[in-house]
């Protein structure tokens, strides 16, 4: 009796004895109709089974089995209408709660209850939760027998989660400190990797470490087959490799190149190949942990923070299950937009986590976002076709924050009702800006650092002038370029000749492209119509656009164009359009069939540096001479950012208020956003209807000269256009 009540209860009842009411509740909640029916099989077959307790004996010997099962099949309908479990590849909202947990914390789990996490989940309603496993310290909140885990356990976390979020089939996914371990690292520091100096790192493993077979494959076997979890976010991965100069490092380094020197610093020869070196050594041990784990377990869900990201500028070439990333916290809006458009034309299913709090080191105290700021994250994430999680902490023993339901159940209506106008849209081709991934890592100091600040800025000058545009690595934009009306080419050194070519041949034969940057402008002279030219360093000129004037600080390219190139503008000494200097600032000429256009300055970093809307309205001009065909036109305020997608055969058009403090460094948080106000929209061509989404509400049409105008009153914070063809 007691060995058969054993076996169930690890199945179904918690660890620690709770009362019958307790467990008819649970009963009534499952959703596994098959563990419902050994219950009842047991009804029928043995004595009763019913859990032993002091606080309410009368209750228990008065519960007859026969009303159990009555209670167990009124819901047996209405269980089996509940929907499955979705895997990561179909989910949309997420919540993401990690802790970093440190070794000395002696009470994991003590104010966990079932309770706390049910209330959680039927509030807010997520598609899955990631929970913390182990943090960059180290130190798992599980007691591993793989691994270091916390010193005390008054309950166990992970045991807690898995079993509610499988009653309410939300996925769980663990949030899984990979490359940085710093328990590792000093605990065994000949697994370390080892900085340039010869100093130990005490943070990072090394790729010649047996730190995979010891630790970490043997921990995700651990939660794949003890707790059965759904999947694993792997963090501290590749955005964390270092370069590693330990004695296996560079043995491998020298039998691979035939190079006897080590390069330590950027400026040493073959340093930009050691940097390749490190790159393709994560490659390699991303696909050994991933492998193992699926070779384990199929149906394990995986992926590394950032891989094939704006941080891992490639192919997807590993068998990861999906792509992720956290946004960093500050300026959340822009770098989510850029973010999403980075990950969106990788082929995989994807999403982004915002993070639910400013902080940005120990000098910035943590604050809350408002769900105003945070919705406004959200409407760049799931624009582009992704799906959104948001991130706060859990507490020091693992518990969940009440207070937190509220806030996401908010968020998680917001995007939910978004959800069948958004979630794996694809962009309709329009404008497409290259990420020349060769030229940014020649110039890089770490082995996936981000992309330098020209690249997003660049992104966001064509995005607060309202055009729909798609990110695009260069192997998505090979043999794909006459799908765009336009592509431009942000600053960088080199591109690949083959690019260049291809580019080229796209402009000949009727596209449009705009080059900026001084450098950049060079490697297109002969398409400029550039003559001769002298690069100037960097310094203070003027530029006009829109009737006004403002500054930059930027080398310049001064370029002599030949008679079939047409000047746009010139750079001013000064602020005075009487002190125009003999230099152009921006030019186009007709090539072939298409057109192509320069700007002869870094455009993009000094819209990094200082946005202006003189830059913004130059940018303007430059793609205004180049006259790209456009679908869709946004009208009345450069405050709304512009997605066109495609889902399902229907077209519809996102408008996302970005107004707010998010890119002021000093305001760590707000709360308010102004709506926009009489927005207009043309259309190219003439729908039967368009309607606003998702409010499902037909807006007034106006059609003349092929185009129809919507206008609307106002733009809260993310309004979608459904266009209904006739």
């Amino acid at each position: 009796m007691h060995t058969q009540r054993a076996v169930l209860n690890r199945r179904m009842a918690p660890p620690e004895q709770i009362d019958g009411a307790v467990n008819i509740r649970f009963f009534r909640q499952r959703r596994d109709a098959t563990i419902v029916c050994v219950y009842l099989f047991k009804a029928a077959t043995d004595k009763p089974f019913l859990p032993t307790t002091t606080q309410n004996p009368l209750l228990m010997l008065r519960l007859s089995w026969l009303a159990l099962a009555m209670l167990v099949l009124s819901d047996l309908s209405s269980l089996a209408q509940a929907p499955a479990k979705l895997r990561r590849s179909e989910s949309f909202f997420g919540v993401h709660f990690d802790l970093h947990a440190t070794e000395d914390i002696t009470d994991a789990g003590r104010t966990l209850t079932r309770e706390m996490v049910d209330t959680f989940l039927r509030k807010v309603r997520p598609d899955f939760i990631q929970i913390d496993c182990k943090g960059h310290p180290g130190i798992t909140s599980y007691p591993t027998k793989a691994g270091y885990h916390v010193k005390g356990f008054d309950k166990d976390p992970l045991r807690i989660f898995r079993d509610v979020t499988e009653r309410h089939r939300v996925g769980l996914y663990m949030h899984y400190s990979g490359v940085w371990d710093g328990k590792v690292a000093t605990a065994r520091p000949e697994w370390a990797m080892v900085r340039a100096n010869g100093e130990k790192n005490t943070q990072k493993i090394s790729f010649f470490s047996p730190y995979l077979d010891s630790i970490v494959i043997p921990q995700l076997k651990e939660l794949a087959g003890d707790y059965k979890v759904d999947g694993a976010w792997i963090d501290g991965d590749c955005w964390a490799v270092e370069t590693d100069y330990s004695e296996a490092a560079i043995r491998a380094w020298k039998q691979q190149t035939g190079y006897m020197d080590v390069p330590r610093k950027r400026e040493d020869p073959h340093y930009a190949e050691y940097l390749e070196f490190t790159r393709e050594l994560f490659r390699k041990y991303m696909g050994r942990y991933i492998d193992a784990i699926h070779a384990y377990d199929p149906k394990f869900q995986i992926t590394s923070n950032w891989s094939y990201s704006s941080h891992m500028p490639e192919p997807v070439l590993n068998n990861v299950d999906y792509l992720s990333g956290d946004v960093t916290p500050q300026d959340g809006v822009y770098r989510s937009a850029f973010e999403a458009r980075a990950l969106a034309p990788q082929g995989k299913p994807w999403d982004l986590m915002s993070w639910g709090f400013s902080w940005n080191g120990a000098k910035m105290p943590m604050s809350n976002k408002s769900t105003i700021q945070l919705k406004q994250e959200a409407a760049e994430v799931i624009a582009m076709g992704g799906g959104i999680q948001f991130y706060y902490t859990q507490n020091r023993d693992l518990s969940l924050k009440p207070w937190l339901s509220d806030i996401l159940k908010e968020l998680g209506d917001f995007a939910r009702a978004r959800q069948p106008f958004t979630h794996k849209a694809n962009a309709i081709p329009q404008v497409a800006l290259l990420f020349p991934t060769r030229s940014y890592r020649k110039q890089s100091s770490s082995p996936f650092a981000g992309p330098p600040a020209k690249l997003p800025a660049t992104l966001y000058t064509l995005l607060d002038n309202q055009l729909p545009v798609e990110l695009l690595m260069e192997h998505h934009l090979t043999g794909r370029m006459q799908r765009y009306p336009m592509i431009v080419v942000p600053e960088c050194q080199e591109l690949e000749p083959a690019m260049v070519n291809e580019l080229r041949n796209y402009v000949k034969n009727g596209g449009r492209l705009l080059v900026i940057g001084a450098e950049t402008a060079k490697i297109f002279a002969s398409e400029l119509g550039i003559a001769s030219s002298e690069k100037k360093e960097e310094d203070i000129a003027f530029i006009s656009a829109a009737g006004r004037l403002g500054g930059i600080r930027s080398p310049r390219l001064n370029a002599n164009l030949t008679p079939d190139a047409k000047a746009l503008s010139h750079f001013y000494r000064s602020n005075d359009y009487a002190d125009r200097l003999d230099e152009v600032a921006a030019s186009v000429r007709n090539l072939g069939k298409g057109r192509i256009a320069a700007v002869y300055f870094d455009a993009g970093s000094a819209y990094a540096d200082y946005k202006s809307p003189a830059l913004r309205d130059f940018i303007a001009s430059a793609v205004e001479a180049l006259q790209p065909e456009r679908k869709v036109e946004v009208k009345g305020s450069h405050l709304v950012h512009v997605a066109l997608n495609e889902l399902k055969g229907r077209t519809l058009i996102n408008l996302i208020n970005i107004a707010g403090e998010h890119t002021n460094r000093a305001a760590i948080g707000y709360d308010q956003v102004p709506p926009l106000t009489d927005i207009r929209v043309h259309i190219k061509g003439k729908p039967a209807r368009v309607r606003l989404q998702p409010e499902g509400k037909d807006l007034p049409l106006r059609y003349a000269n092929g185009i129809t105008t919507v206008t609307l009153p106002k733009v809260e914070i993310h309004s979608i256009l459904e266009v209904i063809d006739p």
